[in-house]
């Protein structure tokens, strides 16, 4: 069956310029910036750097958790990034805030364990939705038959890799995130970056009207 609309690719957790010149190369629709402590964590200097290798053609989205608004809004001013992505318990007034003061879209995380978790989060005045397995960054999926019909759009994270991409791409969702599956060593990988970018665009072709 044929659907409308291909389905977004985004490449999360660029460590070096060198990541971004692979992104280029390969030209997901985002890439994702992580300023949360952990494996992918970056400075605001790193994230700069980055940025201003990589392409303008691709925003990249700002990665948080319970930040304070002006660190964002700081990095929304120096073009470092063009969507919010929040992983925390940020309320809807924080949202609404900080839509106001960016004028950015805003992507609320979902940490999924029941169907009711998705239902209850499609009620944010965030512009999307991404659904992950717990925290995220785990690099492991979650029960994907938790995923119900949904208006909002949304992002499909955690554990998609080639070996159930498709599976992954037939549930519809607005875009894939993918992050470990495009590394080796920790670092991302161009051929593999290469690879999964290929079997998206692919797909789309395939099965879009």
């Amino acid at each position: 069956m044929k659907v409308a609309g291909m389905v977004k690719i985004k490449i999360c957790g660029l460590l070096r310029p060198q990541d971004a010149i692979y992104l280029n190369e390969a030209k997901p629709d985002y890439a994702g910036l992580v300023f949360d402590q952990g494996r992918h964590f970056l400075t605001d200097e790193k994230a700069a750097a980055i940025r201003e290798v990589l392409d303008d053609g691709i925003p990249a989205v700002g990665i948080f958790v319970n930040e304070p608004q002006d660190h964002i809004v700081s990095l929304v001013n120096h073009g470092v990034i063009q969507i919010i992505q929040l992983h925390g318990q940020e309320s809807e007034a924080y949202i609404t805030s900080l839509r106001e003061k960016t004028g950015c879209p805003v992507i609320r995380v979902v940490s999924v364990r029941s169907t009711e978790d998705i239902i209850q989060a499609e009620h944010t005045s965030a512009e999307f939705l991404l659904l992950d397995n717990g925290r995220g960054g785990t690099g492991k999926s979650f029960n994907w038959k938790y995923i119900p019909a949904l208006k909002k759009p949304w992002f499909l994270a955690g554990g998609i890799g080639l070996d159930n991409l498709k599976e992954a791409l037939a549930l519809h969702p607005y875009g894939v995130d993918i992050s470990s599956s495009a590394e080796t060593n920790g670092y991302k990988d161009r051929e593999k970056i290469r690879k999964l970018v290929d079997s998206i665009r692919q797909y789309n072709r395939e099965n879009t009207l």
